[in-house]
């Protein structure tokens, strides 16, 4: 497949080449009707002048009615044409969108795909490709309608002013000295409005979340019962007022310029009239070439003045565009991101961090200072600590998203920063506390976590042992129901048993370490550790890591990696931890009462 998206600077002409990258057929279509549609002013100019002339030559007697037959049929001809042309071009412009669809807008999203996940986390890097990606398919079809309109307008301009020459040259050059200015204003105005829309975008992004706070479905039950819906809308008002006003300042001052050209533009299109008295008077030129040139200044005079600026402005903000299109293709890529999990089984032997040091990207904060510890296969781990320790930072170094340490992480003896992404998710399977909730079947949700699997015996097994087949068997179509509200017949599920769906597809991944960070968090404490404790008893022999605050789920851990701070500060099982003394035993004594006060109610119960 050939790449449409490269890591290169992307200039003006780019807006044609794109489109002709993404949809070379239609694009061409696109381009000849253009071209055609751009000479029709000045073929309609000499035909009616034509037609007009013939007339009178007939009226008059010095020409047979026969003579009207050709100037009626070319005018008829290309009014014809135009009619079609609108007609056709919702038929192109359908199948244009269809093809980008299918090429350029998988592009991007593979591009975003492959991007180091430093880019994603980055603020500022992920406006950068909302503003790229939203929605890049209608954005190229319409900056290339944009560019391409410009060029017809310079076609229809040039056109009109070549017939103008021969009759009047200094009237034509009047008329393009003043059309200088106007296109000045209008680029400035475009570069202004894009580099404000930069600069609103923050603005724009909140104000569109208030927009699904007030009226999405997910929030409409606290919407209802809070009753904050017209205080929402207030800010929600506020953002787009506050956009409005700032995008109107920023043109506010090129659209006065812009009218003070238009102004002049015609004044000298009037002169220029006027100035054709004189030709035809003296038969230089036809009466019906008079009519047609006047007709055709006074079209001229308004696409100058009102259409040369919005198309100007258009190519100018497009053009700003491919600098964020630049910046975007540019960005660093993980190697190997969208290669499938790697075939060949891996067989987990040791894992060990040596004095690994991390900080994020672009921060000081050390988030890992100097850790150091070993893991061995069929053993389960458990990190703890408070929020902000560094826990789930082991995860995403483990994991690849972030190659930017010091010290070493040794993967059976090697160092990871060796491993492709292929090799990585063949060694690790993560359930993330933010875990996805895919609208597609209960079974196709489970099987994420390992597509190829063909044994549906095994996911029967699996579903028995995570005590989902008795809500399978309440659905009405089993494990083929559609899960979320895109398909009709799609349910929604409690938040456990979501969560358990999500357990399924990390265990039913054949990667030897399964991680769990935190995916239960919405569970009280005593259905977090059951949950944790059927978990285990799935997994078996394997390795896993558990990640929790909540010390009651960790306690049958092999061993516990106790983090504050960004260092370990102890080490062991729960019996040691406690007779130690130390942050873990007064950690798990302050949430004693959180499992005491469940099983007692269960108890009473």
């Amino acid at each position: 497949m050939m790449m449409i998206l490269e890591k290169r600077t992307y200039k003006a002409f780019d807006l044609i080449r794109l489109a002709f990258k993404v949809a070379p057929f239609w694009a061409f279509v696109v381009l000849i009707i253009r071209l055609i549609v751009a000479f029709i002013p000045a073929l309609l100019v000499i035909t009616t002048a034509n037609f007009i002339d013939t007339s009178i030559a007939v009226l008059s007697g010095d020409a047979p009615s026969s003579a009207m037959h050709l100037p009626v049929l070319a005018l008829g001809a290309i009014i014809a044409y135009q009619w079609i042309v609108k007609d056709i071009g919702k038929f192109i412009r359908s199948k244009f969108l269809l093809a980008t669809r299918l090429t350029y807008r998988i592009e991007i999203i593979e591009k975003h795909a492959r991007l180091a996940y430093r880019h994603i986390e980055n603020q500022d890097t992920y406006d950068l490709i909302k503003r790229v990606m939203d929605p890049s398919e209608t954005k190229i079809i319409e900056q290339y309608d944009q560019t391409l309109a410009l060029l017809d307008l310079i076609i229809h301009a040039v056109s009109l002013l070549g017939i103008i020459v021969v009759s009047i040259w200094w009237a034509a050059l009047l008329i393009l000295l003043f059309t200088i200015p106007t296109f000045y204003f209008a680029m400035k105005a475009g570069k202004t409005m894009y580099q404000k829309q930069r600069d609103l975008s923050k603005v724009e992004r909140k104000a569109w979340y208030l927009t699904e706070v007030c009226s999405g479905r997910e929030p409409a039950l606290e919407r209802m019962l809070f009753g904050y819906g017209k205080k929402m809308t207030a800010q929600l008002w506020e953002r787009f007022e506050y956009a409005r006003i700032h995008k109107q300042a920023a043109l506010r001052k090129e659209e006065t310029n812009i009218g003070i050209s238009g102004i002049l533009l015609s004044l000298t299109a009037g002169i220029v009239m006027i100035a054709l008295l004189q030709p035809v008077a003296t038969g230089t030129i036809t009466l019906g070439l008079f009519m047609s040139l006047i007709v055709a200044c006074i079209e001229l005079t308004g696409w100058l003045t009102n259409t040369l600026p919005e198309r100007t402005r258009d190519f100018t903000t497009n053009c700003e565009y491919l600098k964020d299109l630049t910046q975007f293709a540019n960005l660093e890529e993980t190697e190997d991101a969208l290669s499938t999990r790697c075939k060949k089984a891996f067989h987990f032997e040791k894992l060990e961090f040596k004095n690994v040091t991390f900080s994020y990207p672009d921060t000081q904060k050390v988030i890992l200072n100097k850790v150091n510890f070993v893991m061995e296969p069929g053993r389960h781990y458990a990190f703890v600590g408070e929020n902000g320790a560094g826990k789930t930072t082991v995860v995403k170094l483990l994991t690849g998203q972030y190659q930017n340490y010091e010290g070493e992480i040794l993967l059976n003896g090697r160092e990871l920063r060796d491993y492709s992404a292929s090799e990585l998710k063949a060694v690790f399977s993560v359930a993330y506390q933010d875990f996805a909730r895919y609208q597609m079947t209960v079974k196709e949700n489970m099987l994420i976590g390992n597509l190829e699997l063909e044994d549906d015996g095994m996911l029967d097994e699996l579903m028995k042992d995570l005590e989902l087949d008795k809500m399978v068997r309440n659905l009405s179509k089993g494990v083929e129901t559609p899960l979320g509200k895109i398909d009709e017949e799609g349910v929604d599920l409690s938040g456990g048993q979501w969560q358990r769906i999500a357990l399924a597809r990390t265990i039913i991944n054949p990667a030897p370490i399964k991680i769990l960070d935190e995916p239960t968090a919405a569970l009280d404490p005593m259905s977090e550790s059951r949950l944790y404790e059927q978990f285990e008893k799935i997994i078996q022999n394997r390795t896993s890591i558990f990640i929790s605050h909540r010390l009651g789920s960790i306690k049958l851990a092999d061993e516990i990696l106790v983090f504050d701070q960004g260092t370990i500060a102890e080490v062991g099982c729960h019996a040691q931890l406690m007779t130690h003394g130390g942050k873990y035993a007064e950690m798990y004594k302050s949430q004693l009462e959180w499992y005491e006060l469940k099983e007692e109610d269960e108890h009473g119960q």
